[in-house]
């Protein structure tokens, strides 16, 4: 059986173990981007937050059915569309291919499936039949299919809201057709603008709303009821309350997610990050820039219920930690493969130390991640294990004799690589990655600084140290990290 994991469910308000529907496996499904553009950091912090949740629990020992949409029929996506003068299918499409690149350069792992609106119409249409038929919904006098919130006392459970709190004026706009003001659209009819994508339904021509949307999904691929419905706490308001309202009552079965998390907010000077707002630092922009594990490494570092204040300055704090990281599991790589396996008890105290430290690393790890996903503890125990690997490895007696030494040490840099995708690559790679990156975004060339590398190392053989140590000098204060060894020089961007 897999291990016991507890976790905060926002619909009860506490921290509960996770008991699912089928021993083993559990069924998640995640709400996506609606793609009308390319998708900006603060969608990040919510795929990263859920991309934890998957790889914690498929270390666990779960089966996950993994589910995250993407809502490629919405009122934004028109607009935009009309601003373009193209096709909406095509501008959404266009777009959904950009969010897998950047999710993929971010190392998220693959969904189980990634539905699309467009691609289960069906699925939306028998929902609404259900909701008309029970009456839970009504067609309105504009055209439009209304969910009527009063059918469902249970109306308001996730959020906390009542319904007789929800009045004109206040966050739910009014419209004479409705029966009541928080009845929301399950079906727009159409505008008679042919190029509007449109569907042809019982209640005419029209598409849908995007509350139904998620529940026809969640409901074709995980069933009426599943384990965990995840997103960021501005969907707990109206979306994931609608989402609720609309499933149980369409289909008679409930709960209709047993936990709900929510991630916390990504904020750039003490406000959400939004399209709407326009203060967005898009996902390939700092892509460009840094490697997508900076990314993981700044997002983990806070819980994923709180929120998280985003700076320029932080992303540079954590590439230098990440760095850090990586020359730790360089040195742990290089002892582990060329030590010698001298037995623990001769290694002195810094050995022993790090030796007891990383034979402990998994279960403080597991224990982090199994108290509701507690990525900050989990990679303070990592920043634990890699200031310990740095204090064993300066002692150059130490290094020649520890290959028993980094044996738990590789493991747990394993640990950290599967579960948060931190330290997932080898460690030259990352160090060329950040070369590559930090140099283009300085409009500076390698073959510039390989000519001022090579110039010093001839300076060097003439025995000219004063123009070596010149060149030295202007490499350091242009980030060149050069790094002398007895078969040459390499070197590397300075990150901090």
């Amino acid at each position: 059986m897999p291990a016991p994991i507890r976790l905060y469910n926002t619909l009860s308000r506490t921290i509960e173990p996770l008991e699912t529907r089928e021993p083993g496996k559990v069924g998640l499904y995640v709400c996506g981007m609606t793609v009308y553009d390319f998708c900006h950091i603060g969608h990040a912090r919510a795929m990263l937050a859920f991309d934890f949740v998957v790889r914690h629990l498929v270390h666990r020992g779960y089966d996950v059915n993994f589910v995250r949409n993407h809502t490629d029929v919405d009122d934004k996506i028109i607009a935009r569309a009309k601003e373009r003068g193209t096709d909406p299918l095509a501008l959404s499409a266009f777009f959904v291919n950009a969010l897998e690149e950047d999710l993929a350069a971010l190392g998220l792992v693959a969904p189980t499936r990634t539905p699309k609106v467009s691609e289960h119409i069906g699925d939306i249409l028998d929902l609404i039949g259900k909701l008309v038929e029970k009456g839970h919904a009504y067609k309105a006098d504009n055209g439009d299919v209304y969910f009527a919130v009063e059918s469902y006392p249970a109306y308001g459970q996730l959020s906390g809201k009542k319904l007789d709190d929800q009045r004109a004026g206040e966050r739910v706009a009014v419209e004479a057709a409705k029966r009541h003001p928080a009845d929301f659209a399950l079906w727009k009819a159409a505008s008679g603008d042919p190029t509007e994508p449109g569907w042809d339904s019982p209640w005419g021509r029209g598409r849908p709303g995007w509350h139904i949307e998620c529940s026809a999904m969640a409901r074709h691929y995980l069933g009426d009821t599943f384990d965990i419905h995840g997103g960021g706490i501005d969907l707990v308001f109206p979306h994931h309350e609608n989402e609720i309202a609309q499933s149980e009552c369409g289909t008679g079965h409930g709960p209709y997610a047993r936990y709900w998390m929510h991630n916390g907010h990504l904020t750039l000077d003490k406000e959400k990050m939004s399209k709407s707002l326009g203060n967005v630092v898009k996902i390939r922009e700092i892509l460009r820039e840094v490697p997508g594990e900076a990314l993981r490494l700044l997002f983990g570092e806070t819980h994923y219920r709180s929120p998280l204040p985003y700076s320029t300055e932080g992303l540079v704090r954590a590439l230098g930690a990440l760095d850090r990281i990586y020359s730790a599991k360089e040195t742990a790589l290089e002892v582990a493969a060329k030590g010698a396996p001298t037995p623990i008890e001769q290694v002195g105290d810094p050995g022993k130390e790090l030796y007891a430290l990383a034979v402990a690393f998994p279960a403080h790890f597991d224990a982090a991640m199994d108290d509701d996903f507690n990525t900050a503890e989990a990679i303070a125990h990592l920043f634990d294990l890699v200031r310990a690997v740095n204090r064993f490895g300066n002692d150059k007696k130490a290094r020649a004799k520890g290959a028993l030494v980094m044996g738990p040490v590789v493991t747990a840099f394993s640990l950290a690589a599967n579960v948060l995708g931190i330290a997932a690559m080898e460690p030259q790679a990352f160090f060329d990655e950040v070369k590559q990156k930090r140099l283009a975004a300085a409009g500076k060339s390698p073959d510039t600084v390989e000519a001022l590398i090579a110039a010093r190392a001839a300076a060097r053989v003439a025995k000219d140290w004063a123009e070596a140590d010149r060149l030295r000098a202007e490499l350091d204060a242009e980030g060149i990290v050069v790094m002398d060894n007895p078969t040459g020089s390499t070197w590397r961007m300075r990150v901090e």
